[in-house]
């Protein structure tokens, strides 16, 4: 009967453990660049926008001056928009926004944001090596 008990408690926990963690501090990457001039940086960051529709969203890219980029995420009903200044010795994706969908009363974001962002910076990362 105890080791039922324990089985039991176990469980309970680590369903609360499993259920901890839906929202996270907005993550921001900082990604540093050797090699590439400041215009193949900026290229490799807009060429990382996706065709089409892909698995986790559309991203738009616009650049807004001679050193920010912004990205746009919408994803069904949710909306994300970030910046990414950048220049030939690297550049950094910060957290601007999201839809209130996607956010607690504390400021965190939903787990998903930081696995979008993820995903775009593996992009980019991609398109640099690519550039070299």
């Amino acid at each position: 009967m105890k080791f039922l008990k324990f089985i039991i408690a176990a469980v309970f926990v680590s369903l609360l453990f499993g259920c901890s963690g839906k929202y996270q501090q907005p993550q921001n990457f900082n990604t540093p660049v050797q090699g590439l001039t400041k215009q193949q940086v900026k290229n490799a960051i807009l060429d990382s926008a996706t065709k089409g529709r892909a698995a986790f969203g559309s991203w738009k890219l616009e650049s807004i001056n001679s050193n920010t980029i912004r990205g746009y995420l919408y994803n069904r009903k949710f909306e994300v928009v970030v910046n990414i200044p950048y220049s030939a010795k690297g550049y950094s994706i910060n957290y601007v926004s999201v839809s209130d969908n996607l956010k607690d009363s504390r400021g965190n974001v939903h787990r998903n944001y930081n696995r979008w962002v993820n995903n775009l910076d593996a992009k980019i990362r991609e398109n640099i090596f690519k550039a070299k």
